[in-house]
This record gives structure tokens, C-alpha cells and sequence, in this order.
């Protein structure tokens, strides 16, 4: 077992937020995998863009001694309309510049860093739901699919650049309930409860992706549930590169229950830096 544990950092804006504070939020769910292992620690500002994440990184990176993992998702603000909301808009190469920085400085303290694109505009329902309970009927919409999509790939190119993992959630979403031919509805448009943020569905679809991303990339971080009660968080659970902090229960005895909690087999710090080279 680890004497502490390790943090895994979420950054980014509002879609990170709520991946906490929704029902069935992504971030919880990473929470629940990662349970008794890591911290998970949500850094999520709402409303922010990749300009003012990058000012805010040093205030938002966790105080443990080992990273062993963090998300990196901004593009939703910086991808709204330069005229319409300016206070929110990034030119898409300053995007890329800023996005390139966060991930260059997160990478000084953690090797294992996913980037995700933006998700979709769902046009009708961010209407509907979003823009004109606040603007009033026919308000221009300040963010667009086509606009949304630059973004998404602009994000791509900064993970391939970076050597970051990347999760094209733009794609993704539209590739989970695609557009019949011939019609004009948008089933996709589930997983945004308003066009922009992601419903219970679209976190469900996040948090599969995610895990998807890291079997493939960081395999050493899964935790593999007890075979026989599926939970992740007991002595039947394993994980190659992410120890329990603390013995479980059921290795503590009354013979040893005086000198146990001294035996521990790592650090968390330890245990990062063997997984890495695993």
C-alpha cells in the first residue's frame, strides 16, 4: 500500500466544473474508479477560456507530491463569436498557443496528459435553451457548429504536436447518435442538455471515452474491479501503477495492527515514477 496518494488534475472550463456537480458528472465517475488511489482533484472554471486558464494554472495545480494524470479541455469559450461576445473570445491561434503552454507547464509535474477537443453546438436546443431565455426570441447565437469544429481540430493538432493523448469529443458525440440521411434532426444533440454542456448521457460518454484513452495509453493506471462484487475500492481490486493508500481493512489483524501502518510498501511519489517506467 502507498503511505499517500496522487492527484489526478482536471482542467478546463465549465464542462469540466459540472463534470462534479452534474448527476452522473464524468469527473465523478473518475472519482468513483480512482477511489482509495488518487485524488481527483476538478479544476474546472466556468466561462473561462484557454487565455484566462492559462493566468489561473499555478493556483490550480493540486498541492500533492505526485500528478499521476491530468485532462486539459478548453475551446468552448475561446470558440464564441469575436463580435457577439468578445470578452470570451480567442483567436484560434492564440488558442493553440495557450492551450500548447498549459500543457507544456502541467507536463513539468505530469507525464500523462489528455487533451480534449470542444464538443459540438447543438444550434437548435443552445438556442432554445440557452441564448434566448436570456436574450430574448431571435438573439443571435454566439457559438456555431462549423466555428466549433475549427476549435475541436485546432485541439488535435496542439495534443499531436505536445505528444498528448487526445479525445476528439467534437466527433465523438455527433458519432454516438448520428444524423439520419435525409433528415434534418440532430439526435446528438442528447448529450447537451443545452446545446453546449453535457447532459448525463454526454458525461457517460466522456467518462467511457476517457477510460477508453487511458487503457490504450496509460494501461498501468486502470483499476480493475474485484471479480466478485465488481467494486474498485476493496482488496479485490488491482491497479498496476496506482497502490491503496493505506492497508485494506481486511489485511489489518489485532497481531498487527500496531506495526502495519508503518509498512508501507511506497510513496505515492514512488509509486508514479515505477509506473512510468513499467
Amino acid at each position: 500500500f502507498a503511505g499517500g496518494r496522487a492527484a489526478v488534475l482536471l482542467f478546463g472550463d465549465s464542462i469540466t466544473q459540472e463534470g462534479t456537480t452534474a448527476t452522473g458528472g464524468w469527473a465523478a465517475l473518475l472519482a468513483a474508479h480512482f477511489s482509495r488511489r488518487a485524488d481527483v482533484v476538478n479544476r474546472g472554471l466556468a466561462g473561462y477560456n484557454s487565455r484566462w486558464g492559462l493566468q489561473a494554472l499555478d493556483s490550480c495545480l493540486p498541492p500533492h507530491a505526485a500528478t499521476a494524470l491530468a485532462t486539459v479541455w478548453f475551446g468552448a469559450n475561446d470558440g464564441a463569436d469575436a463580435s457577439l461576445n468578445p470578452r470570451q473570445h480567442v483567436p484560434i491561434d492564440e488558442y493553440k498557443t495557450n492551450l500548447t503552454q498549459i500543457v507544456e507547464r502541467i507536463r513539468q509535474r505530469c507525464e500523462r496528459v489528455i487533451v480534449l477537443s470542444p464538443p459540438p453546438i447543438h444550434e437548435a436546443s443552445y438556442r432554445t435553451v440557452f441564448v434566448e431565455p436570456r436574450q430574448g426570441k431571435g438573439a443571435p447565437l454566439d457559438r456555431s457548429l462549423a466555428v466549433s469544429q475549427s476549435y475541436a481540430v485546432a485541439a488535435g493538432e496542439v495534443a499531436a504536436a505536445t505528444g498528448c493523448a487526445f479525445v476528439d469529443i467534437w466527433s465523438k458525440v455527433q458519432s454516438a447518435a448520428p444524423v439520419v440521411p435525409g433528415s434534418d434532426e440532430q439526435p446528438w444533440g442528447r448529450y447537451l442538455y443545452d446545446g453546449l454542456h453535457l447532459s448525463q448521457e454526454g458525461n457517460q460518454l466522456v467518462f467511457d471515452e476517457l477510460l477508453s484513452v487511458v487503457r490504450e495509453h496509460f494501461p498501468e493506471l486502470l483499476v480493475e474491479p474485484d471479480k466478485y462484487n465488481g467494486k474498485r475500492d476493496n482488496s479485490g481490486s488491482f491497479s498496476k501503477g496506482l497502490l491503496p493508500h493505506m492497508p485494506w481493512h481486511d489485511a489489518i489483524s489485532l497481531q498487527n495492527q500496531d506495526k502495519i501502518f508503518r509498512e508501507t510498501s511506497d510513496d505515492c511519489t514512488d509509486c508514479a515514477k515505477r509506473a512510468r517506467v513499467s
